[in-house]
């Protein structure tokens, strides 16, 4: 069963959620419950006892890595350490991204791994930092196995997610917070379904296979169908989240009203392109400028973005087309970065109105390409 995708998951979300709204209403916390919750709809969502055992054991894997790295780190600062507890953390994903070529690991897949994967990995990497000085078993549970984004996001931080859980709501609070993350369900609801649904029948569906004008017809088509089938999917998330008490972070910001790619990649899937900034881009060039890699702070920034964005392509999977978007991506962060340090006038032109519409105008269009190579119809 896939999270918000049929009337069986959203019979099993109004039965854990309307309890949570009453719980909430009279000013009860919702931390147990929530994870309760979670622990139930996982259950329905994984069907089979294959499915329920990889899961348990994918759970059991990142919580050991995750506290066994807090008790070492406390004693031990080498960064080689943090990096093998990194690839033991990475491992079910990288096992599921090759199975495109060993069909036999197809066995291991697990919904919703790259999104867990990728908040454990965050916990690890702050354990490094001593952001994170100690972790709650029932806490860290719930955010990393948290149902509402377990299959689409957004990624959420683990401070963040805890700050909630720690932060008390009374009954005013609660209602105001509840009554928004409904309109997110309706509003994402409408989004996938309709809006998403009309566009695949009337639309992409509607296409010839092959041809020029096809292509370009399938380009704007999917462009759009993407992104109101998954900015409901994620509405849809953080509608149940606000309705657990859980203000997960928003995904999507108006982003076909971006002027450049920088400020495209601020505003789609933003849990993740910031969670990349940080965790890789910002990393990766300053222990480059630290090493003196690249002899200068633009090479290693240039280099930074089309790894970065190298990386996100190979996240969504290991295929020809997902890899040549990333790298597609990075080529434009990069020649986004040449223009801003390097011609001063082009940040003066994106405050220009005129000058700014025809700027909304082309990166439309770049990103646009970008979701053709990604779908693989040119592949």
């Amino acid at each position: 069963m896939t999270p918000y995708s049929g009337l069986p998951f959203f019979c099993i979300l109004a039965a854990v959620l309307l309890p949570a709204a009453i719980l909430g209403h009279f000013g009860k916390r919702l931390r147990l419950y929530g994870l309760l919750a979670t622990v139930l709809v996982l259950l329905a969502v994984f069907e089979g006892w294959k499915a329920k055992l990889l899961l348990a054991l994918f759970w059991a894997l990142q919580t050991a890595l995750c506290f066994a790295y807090l008790t070492l780190r406390k004693r031990c600062e080498k960064r080689w350490i943090l990096w093998l507890f990194l690839l033991a953390a990475l491992a079910p994903l990288l096992l599921v991204k090759i199975a495109v070529f060993v069909p036999k690991l197809r066995v291991l897949a697990i919904l919703g791994v790259s999104y867990m994967t990728f908040r454990a990995v965050q916990v690890l990497i702050e354990i490094f930092d001593g952001h994170v000085k100690k972790l709650n078993l029932l806490d860290f549970s719930y955010f990393l196995l948290f149902f509402p984004s377990v299959a689409s996001g957004p990624i959420d931080r683990y401070r963040r997610f805890s700050a909630d859980l720690e932060k008390p709501l009374d009954r005013e609070a609660y209602d105001r917070l509840a009554i928004e993350g409904f309109w997110k369900l309706m509003t994402g609801a409408l989004y996938s379904f309709v809006i998403g649904g009309l566009i695949r029948q009337y639309w992409l569906d509607a296409l010839p296979q092959t041809g020029f004008g096809a292509t370009v017809g399938y380009m704007y088509g999917y462009t759009f169908f993407m992104f109101f089938n998954f900015a409901g999917y994620s509405r849809m998330a953080i509608g149940s989240a606000y309705l657990l008490g859980v203000k997960l972070p928003e995904n999507f910001n108006l982003p076909f009203l971006s002027r450049d790619m920088k400020d495209f990649w601020s505003r789609w899937h933003i849990s993740l392109s910031t969670w990349l900034r940080d965790y890789v881009y910002t990393r990766f060039c300053t222990q480059a400028l630290r090493k003196k890699w690249f002899g200068g702070s633009r090479a290693s920034s240039y280099l930074g973005y089309f790894l970065t964005m190298l990386l996100m392509g190979a996240w969504h999977g290991l295929t020809p087309a997902y890899l040549i978007y990333g790298a597609y991506h990075g080529v434009l962060m990069s020649l986004n970065e040449l223009l801003d340090t390097k011609w001063k006038r082009f940040r003066k032109l994106k405050k220009q109105n005129a000058f700014s519409i025809l700027l909304v105008f082309i990166t439309f269009h770049l990103f646009s390409f970008g979701l053709l190579i990604f779908s693989g119809r040119l592949i």
